[in-house]
């Protein structure tokens, strides 16, 4: 269990400063009531996505899609949560959902296409690496990835000048990044994440990728294996340097059993996907009426 320190107590109040902005809707509190009532049928769930019209077409979207691996086509909303399983709906609704959330936000120097583009890449890379593992599910994977540095989107929505000043650091270290957001905020982007995740009300797993995924030591011994496999994925997805995460690797596989079914070329498989699948998968999260960009950078002004 991480202890709360007063970082997490400033980060919380950054995120609760801006709770309009950043909250889920409605339809996904809703889903999570039903999750957590035993007795909800799927008649129930139907009954609440059924009223968001945009949600209801990405499921079926989702599910009459290659990427994701569901071995049917799905006829009706019905089909398509019997088919996809609650908790992999929950998953797929909070996929669809963050990226509604945040791209409906005003920005100028944030581009959240871009950084969405990014996060599919790191999800892409985290199923990846479960999958290769015979990690079963592999589909939460995916929005653990994706929603790993979900602190850097808020951070970037709130104060964009300071998180600018913290990335034009250059070839600094992630150490000293970090440092330079403690310096300037009073907490890191990991913080910034965890207490958006809190807000949220999402499982423990969720918390500690976010606020692990770079100081896997420090994730409790229930949920390390997901914090590895993300940390691996955020490291693909950083560096260009092969001898570096080829380090990475191995030294993961030595401290976890189940990555030793990672192959050698993991690498060269995990940007293969990448390329493959990353722009049907954001075309199928994309929000309706959201502005497009062509950029590939989230920061809108470098």
């Amino acid at each position: 269990m991480l202890t709360e320190t007063s970082a997490d107590r400033a980060a919380l109040d950054f995120i609760s400063d801006m709770a309009d902005q950043v909250s889920m809707p409605e339809v996904y509190h809703s889903v999570r009531n039903l999750i957590e009532d035993s007795g909800s049928s799927i008649t129930d769930f139907v009954d609440v996505i059924r009223n968001d019209s945009s949600l209801s077409v990405k499921l079926s979207r989702i599910t009459h899609s290659s990427y994701f691996g569901f071995p049917r086509r799905a006829e009706d909303l019905y089909q398509a949560i019997s088919l996809i399983g609650i908790m992999q709906l929950h998953d797929l609704i909070l996929n669809s959902l963050s990226l509604r959330t945040f791209s409906s936000v005003p920005h100028q120097i944030f581009n959240p296409e871009a950084f969405w583009i990014y996060s599919i890449n790191c999800g892409i890379a985290a199923r990846t690496i479960a999958q290769h593992s015979q990690i079963i599910p592999i589909n939460p994977y995916f929005t653990y990835g994706l929603l790993h540095e979900i602190g850097h989107a808020a951070m970037f929505i709130r104060e964009p000048e300071l998180s600018l000043e913290v990335l034009e650091q250059g070839e600094k270290s992630i150490q000293q990044q970090l440092d330079k957001e403690r310096e300037l905020f009073g907490f890191a982007y990991t913080d910034v994440g965890a207490a958006l995740i809190r807000q949220w009300r999402l499982p423990d797993i969720y918390q500690q990728v976010v606020s692990c995924h770079l100081q896997v030591e420090q994730a409790d011994e229930a949920h390390i294996l997901a914090v590895r496999v993300v940390h691996l994925a955020h490291h693909v997805c950083q560096t260009d340097m092969p001898m570096d995460i080829e380090e990475i690797i191995e030294a993961h596989k030595n401290a976890e059993p189940q990555l030793q079914k990672l192959p050698d070329n993991i690498v060269e498989i995990i940007k293969k996907e990448i390329e493959s699948n990353t722009d049907t998968v954001l075309d199928m999260l994309w929000p309706s009426g959201a502005p497009k960009s062509t950029s590939s950078n989230y920061l809108s002004s470098l």
